[in-house]
């Protein structure tokens, strides 16, 4: 294939990348991978390389002039395509990967166990950092290297906010044990501060295990250890602790609902049009008011205190992933007191008038109240549409068959039930975050 040939071709393969998070490849004429980079969006990202306006003298512009193919693996959320292109990079060592950026300079994350004086005697406290090859030491365990300062910083960042974690220096660390209480960090719940006894040393180790589990891939086994521990706390009626991992669990919702190690996706590339194809099976198969295969999939929810600044939203996913260009928010007009079913009733009335395209399915966040409103508003203007509710407690699923509720509860692992949480989930957070903005707009 000539060159030209081959350059369209590319780009032509850049135009059909999904609008998802993921990892790509850039390969020479020979078909050597010549540079990995993580996108948010890969399309967007990708296309941002072929550019008319970049330097001839750069280092891109060489990178750029190279490139005869590409591939990709998509990812299902940023945080893991991070972990995924440092583990590429580790493996692959790509020449514009190294060219670009001196080895040297990369990111490490570590866990280092520095020996500490508590209570009379010496222990180890591990802390958690970043560093540079030249700094690491012989006795860190050690994830990375990262490709850029950015990546590593945001992981640790993430990794904090679940489960928190010392970074001080040792002089840091005994200045605030002898003044007997946490730094700043301590008191944001940024670090459990074992420097004030908030934890004792023991129970401080076991989450620098977890965080290694983290780290590596493991979070489902982290997650199913707090269930248990948060268990034996509440019959062993210590709800403080109970609600402790009750809280870490939540936290882990970011990353947990659907987190996919690195070595999962290099095993198989094709891994989320897998789980895609494999949630809109089941939803068609467990679902039994679904008459067809859902390629467009509508999902609203209600924000609002006491009825002000009330909104809807809805989101949509199209051929099963989430598609942002097809979101849509309403400022509630008719309603001032707080009655989700009738904001409900509104919203669903307003989006018929649209001529927007016909979703396959219809889901509203919320169980037989809602699933009721819903109804009363199709059969009123004479729609025809699947409806269900997710109702979040027990994540169940409502719909009516005739005059009945009927309520269906999947495993907690089905990829149909887990499409569904990420589409409840995501109208959730558009909807509040356009019930912030005219609760701030108001203020101002």
């Amino acid at each position: 294939m000539k060159k030209q040939e081959q350059i369209k071709a590319l780009l032509e393969k850049v135009k059909e990348l999904p609008q998802s998070p993921g990892v790509y490849k850039f390969k020479n004429i020979k078909g050597e991978i010549i540079y990995i980079g993580k996108a948010k969006n890969l399309r967007s990202r990708v296309k941002s390389y072929f550019q008319d306006n970049l330097d001839v003298g750069s280092k891109t512009y060489a990178l750029v002039s190279r490139i005869r193919d590409l591939e990709y693996i998509e990812a299902l959320s940023e945080f893991e395509a991070l972990l995924l292109e440092a583990e590429l990079i580790r493996q692959y060592r790509p020449k514009y990967n190294i060219s670009l950026k001196d080895d040297k300079s990369y990111l490490y994350i570590v866990i280092r166990n520095e020996k500490l004086v508590v209570r009379g005697k010496k222990v180890g406290v591990p802390r958690i950092l970043t560093a540079r090859k030249p700094d690491l030491m012989d006795n860190d365990t050690v994830f990375g290297p990262y490709p850029d300062g950015s990546t590593a910083k945001y992981i640790v960042r993430t990794v904090r906010k679940i489960i928190p974690f010392r970074d001080c220096s040792v002089a840091k660390y005994t200045r605030y044990q002898n003044l007997g209480r946490p730094c700043l960090y301590g008191d944001l719940g940024l670090c459990s501060a074992p420097c004030a006894d908030n934890l004792t040393i023991e129970e401080y180790r076991d989450d620098i295990h977890k965080i290694k589990k983290l780290l590596s891939g493991d979070s489902v086994q982290i997650v199913n250890t707090l269930k248990k521990e948060m268990d034996m706390a509440s019959k062993e009626q210590n709800f403080e602790k109970a609600a402790h991992y009750r809280d870490i669990i939540q936290k882990f919702d970011y990353i947990r609902q659907s987190f996919k190690s690195a070595n999962t996706y290099i095993e198989n590339p094709y891994l989320v049009e897998d789980m895609i194809t494999e949630s809109l099976d089941e939803l068609v198969k467990n679902i039994p008011v679904m008459r067809n295969f859902p390629e467009r999939i509508e999902c609203y929810d209600i924000s609002n205190i006491s009825g002000k600044e009330a909104v809807g939203a809805m989101v949509v996913a199209t051929d099963g992933r989430i598609d942002k260009s097809q979101y849509r928010k309403f400022k509630i007009k008719f309603k001032q007191k707080p009655d989700d079913f009738d904001m409900m009733r509104e919203v669903l009335a307003r989006r018929f008038k649209n001529d927007w395209p016909k979703p396959d399915l219809i889901v509203l966040d919320g169980g037989k109240g809602q699933v009721s409103a819903g109804m009363e508003v199709m059969k009123r203007m004479n729609i025809d549409i699947p409806l269900t509710g997710l109702a979040k407690r027990f994540e169940t699923i409502v719909y009516t068959s005739g005059s009945e509720f009927i309520e269906l509860n999947l495993d907690k692992n089905n990829e149909g039930l887990r499409l569904l949480q990420r589409l409840r989930n995501e109208a959730h957070r558009f909807a509040q975050k356009y019930h912030h903005h005219l609760r701030l707009k108001k203020i101002e």
